[in-house]
Parts: C-alpha cells; structure tokens; sequence
C-alpha cells in the first residue's frame, strides 16, 4: 500500500472512531493543538520520522507529551501509530484527518497569501468576507508569500480572490488603456 494510501486510512479510522464516540470536535480540537505543536518543534517532527528509533521510544515519547492533553482516542490513536512504526506520517494522517473532517462537516478550506504577515483581526475578517461569499463556513490558513509587492490573494476551492498589488495594478492599466481609447 502506497503512503498517501495509508495516510487517507489511518485518518478515516480515527473520524469513524471519533464519530462512534461523537467526539469528532474534540478529536479535531486535539489534532489542532498536535499539529501546532508539530509545527513548532522541528525535534519533535524529526524524532518522529526517524525509523531507526525503536518504537517503544516513539510510544513513550507519545505517551509522556501528551498524555491528559488530548483525548483517550487521540492518545491511543497515536500509540498505535508508534507501536505500527507509522508515527513518521503523523503530520500526513493529521492534515488528511482534518480534510476529512471538514468534508464532513461542510466546511470550506481557505488558503490566503499575503505580501506580510496578517493580524488575528485581519484573519479574521477575511474568514468572514468568505463565508458570507460562500455561504458556508471556512478554515482559513495564511501565509506570508514573498512574491507579491503588496496585497493578498485567497483561494476558496477552484475560486480565486486576487487582491494583490500586480492584480490592482493589471486593473488600472486595464481602464487606462480603455479610456484611452474611447477618447481617439
């Protein structure tokens, strides 16, 4: 079985038994706070993805971080993961879980790239722009892309929003060029 195989099955077994529990919010809470700290500690990640550790020390190392802070399930799911030497792909099986979970509950992903860093404030008006746009509720994720000169552009599945500055800028041309031309 190929990883990206794997991955989608470990994920879609942790939702159908966070469902069975109807504890599907709170898993996807624990799997929030899971991949911040994924994100955060590069030595965490690389502990985890190496195969030459014995997974009796992946599993101990689970068991110690995050035992009483995330949910039974999620803590055994992740044992599990360990004691099958799948914990590498945690970070794999932990975004697949959350596309899964928002499929199921309609939620829409949002990706928004922007010339500097937004604030909470910013993010936050913009995950509401788009869902009175979409009508659905959305996850936003931002990031900073050093690309654009100024301005953001957000992506809502096959939809996109360019508000970057090129954009702005292709625009005015646009009208210049066509005021111009009327007036010949």
């Amino acid at each position: 079985m190929n990883a990206p195989e794997v991955v989608r099955r470990y994920a879609a077994t942790l939702l159908e038994a966070a469902a069975e529990l109807k504890s599907e919010a709170q898993v996807q809470a624990d799997v929030e706070r899971l991949q911040a700290t994924l994100e955060v500690s590069a030595e965490l990640s690389s502990c985890l993805r190496n195969r030459l550790m014995d997974s009796q020390v992946h599993r101990s190392l689970l068991e110690s971080l995050f035992a009483g802070k995330v949910q039974p399930l999620t803590l055994n799911f992740l044992l599990l993961l360990a004691e099958r030497r799948r914990a590498g792909l945690l970070p794999e099986i932990l975004a697949a879980f959350t596309d899964l979970f928002d499929a199921r509950q309609g939620i829409l992903q949002a990706e928004v790239r922007s010339a500097v860093e937004l604030s909470e404030e910013q993010r936050e008006q913009l995950r509401q722009r788009l869902e009175v746009y979409t009508g659905k509720q959305v996850r936003l994720s931002a990031r900073v892309d050093s690309s654009l000169k100024g301005g953001a552009i957000a992506q809502v599945g096959d939809t996109v929003f360019d508000g970057s500055l090129v954009r702005h800028l292709q625009r005015l041309q646009e009208q210049l060029a066509g005021a111009l031309a009327t007036h010949r």
